[in-house]
């Protein structure tokens, strides 16, 4: 979506700072994001101020409940690729051992023992991390086309292109004019079921452009158990 029709505000809301787009949309969508639990609403253009203050005041609690649950989540840890730090993949976690004075960098994986990072010496952690992130960008381009000839044709629609980049606040986006997916680098640390799920979900969109009626519909044809695994994504951190 082109920048040019997006508008973004900061409004309060009785003491709750709330992000405010407005997009070329039909319906109001509002959400709660970790770890700090900001609210973020979006709206058609059209849509009067006395309108969003309405819409966030009269789903308070949920908000606040949402908030809490965020709070009340442990501090995440600041991963720096050591041997002994354990690292999810494909919705497990694994310990990381870090081997030293390679010749060469590589990632192997062996759910046995877990994940092997093979450095030079006096490899950065921020370029161990960088390898990590790499491997992690692999194992998803393995499997993301087995997922895209099973799901093309059940939802009726073909992506033009995917790609794969880091996210903070979601998970997939679709680019309908350009019929081009994009997929969270974080996947590969969830269930391979997840994976499959944001797939469905953004091949959708070139089908039915909003979540509306006709798009859940679809949801539930197609991937009959699809909220479990929304709870499960929004659930964990």
């Amino acid at each position: 979506m082109s920048k040019k029709y997006l508008q973004k505000e900061h409004i309060d809301v009785a003491g709750i700072a709330v992000e405010v787009w407005r997009k070329p949309i039909k319906n109001i969508h509002l959400a709660v994001y970790g770890p700090d639990g900001r609210v973020r609403i979006s709206v058609p253009h059209v849509t009067p101020d006395t309108r969003v203050r309405q819409t966030v005041i009269s789903r308070m609690g949920w908000i606040e409940k949402q908030q809490a649950h965020f709070l009340a989540q442990p501090v995440a840890i600041s991963l720096k690729a050591v041997s002994g730090e354990m690292h999810s993949v494909w919705g497990r976690d694994y310990p990381l051992t870090v081997f030293e004075g390679c010749f060469r960098h590589s990632v192997t994986f062996d759910p046995a023992t877990g994940i092997s990072l093979h450095v030079r010496s006096g490899t950065s952690s921020k370029a161990r991390l960088h390898l990590l992130s790499e491997w992690y960008r692999s194992e998803l381009k393995k499997r993301i086309p087995a997922l895209l000839k099973v799901w093309q044709p059940r939802v009726g629609r073909d992506a033009a292109e995917w790609r794969i980049k880091k996210m903070k606040t979601r998970w997939g986006t679709c680019n309908i004019a350009s019929r081009r997916l994009w997929l969270s680098l974080a996947l590969a640390k969830k269930a391979e079921e997840c994976l499959e799920y944001i797939l469905v979900h953004e091949l959708l969109h070139l089908l039915e452009r909003n979540h509306n009626e006709k798009f859940y519909s679809h949801m539930d044809r197609l991937l009959p158990h699809w909220r479990t695994i929304d709870s499960l994504l929004k659930t964990e951190n």
